[in-house]
C-alpha cells in the first residue's frame, strides 16, 4: 500500500493524514496483512467488503488505532499534577475525586496516575477515594492493560526508586510488571469516544492525550470533544497532549496558568 492508497484509507475512515504521517508505517504493514487475508487485490475490493460488512469495518478501524505511549510521558505535566492540579483539587474535594484516561491504550497513563497517587499517600494525612476510569475503543489494548507487562522502553522517565518499588522485572528484564496493589481500583472499559453518548458522571481530571484530537478529521472530532468537555466538572481540568491544540474555542475552557495543554472547566 503506497501513501496515496492510504490516504484514499483515511479519508474513507474520517481520519487525519498529519495525524499517521510518522506512524504510518506500521499500520500500512496491519491492514497490507489484513487484505491478504481478506484475499484482497486492490483497494476497492477492500472498501466494498467494508462496506458491506460492519464486522470488517470493526475490524479495520481497529487495526488504525495507535498504542503509542510510555509511563510519566511528558514530565512536566506530571509535575503539574503533583504539585499544582491534585492539590488544588484535594482543597475541594474530600471524599472522592473521579479521574477519567480517555483512550488510555495500553494503561500507561492510568498507571502513572495510580503510582502518583500512592506517593501522594505521604505527604497528605488523607486523600479522597479516587475512581479512576480508563478507557480505549480497542479491547485488545485493554487487555494488555489488565496484565500489566511492559518492555523497558515504556519505563524510560521513571525513577529507579519507583522502577524498584512500582514494577516487578522478568528474570531476563525484557518485561516490567506493575505491582499488584496498583491494578486495583482502576475500572478497564471499551469505550468509543466517537460513537457513545458521554459518561453519566463528572469528571475532575481528564487525560485526552495523543488520540482523538491527533488521528480524526476536525469535523469528526469537534462533536466528540463537546462530549468530554461536557463529563468535567466544574473547576475540573483536561488535559491534552503537549503537541495537540483544541478543535475548537469552549467557553467552559481556559488555560491553566503556563501550560498550554491544561485547560480548566469554570464552575457554573
Amino acid at each position: 500500500m503506497d501513501d496515496h492508497q492510504f490516504s484514499q484509507l483515511l479519508d474513507r475512515l474520517d481520519l487525519s493524514w498529519q495525524g499517521y504521517r510518522k506512524v504510518r508505517k506500521g499500520v500500512k504493514k496491519r491492514i497490507g496483512r489484513h487484505m491478504q487475508r481478506l484475499g484482497c487485490h486492490n483497494l476497492e475490493e477492500y472498501f466494498h467488503i467494508m462496506d458491506n460488512s460492519p464486522e470488517v469495518l470493526r475490524d479495520v478501524e481497529l487495526l488504525m488505532t495507535i498504542s503509542i505511549s510510555r509511563f510519566f510521558r511528558d514530565r512536566q505535566l506530571w509535575q503539574a499534577l503533583e504539585e499544582e492540579i491534585i492539590p488544588d483539587i484535594l482543597n475541594k474535594y474530600s471524599d472522592e475525586i473521579n479521574v477519567w484516561s480517555a483512550g488510555c491504550a495500553q494503561g500507561q497513563e492510568a498507571y502513572s496516575f495510580k503510582i502518583l497517587w500512592d506517593m501522594l499517600k505521604t505527604r497528605f494525612d488523607k486523600l479522597p477515594k479516587l475512581q479512576l476510569w480508563a478507557t480505549d475503543v480497542n479491547p485488545d489494548y485493554l487487555n494488555k492493560a489488565v496484565e500489566g507487562a511492559y518492555i523497558g522502553s515504556t519505563l524510560k522517565e521513571v525513577s529507579e526508586d519507583i522502577r524498584t518499588t512500582c514494577f516487578r522485572a522478568s528474570e531476563d528484564r525484557s518485561l516490567y510488571f506493575i505491582a499488584d496493589h496498583l491494578k486495583k481500583g482502576i475500572r478497564w472499559e471499551t469505550y468509543d469516544l466517537i460513537r457513545q453518548p458521554p459518561p453519566v458522571k463528572k469528571f475532575q481530571i481528564i487525560f485526552l492525550r495523543n488520540n482523538l484530537l491527533t488521528y480524526y478529521r476536525q469535523e469528526v472530532k469537534e462533536s466528540a470533544f463537546l462530549k468530554v468537555v461536557d463529563s468535567l466538572a466544574g473547576g475540573g481540568f483536561l488535559i491534552i497532549g503537549t503537541h495537540e491544540k483544541l478543535p475548537l474555542q469552549a467557553r467552559a475552557l481556559s488555560q491553566f496558568k503556563r501550560y498550554s495543554y491544561i485547560f480548566r472547566r469554570g464552575r457554573k
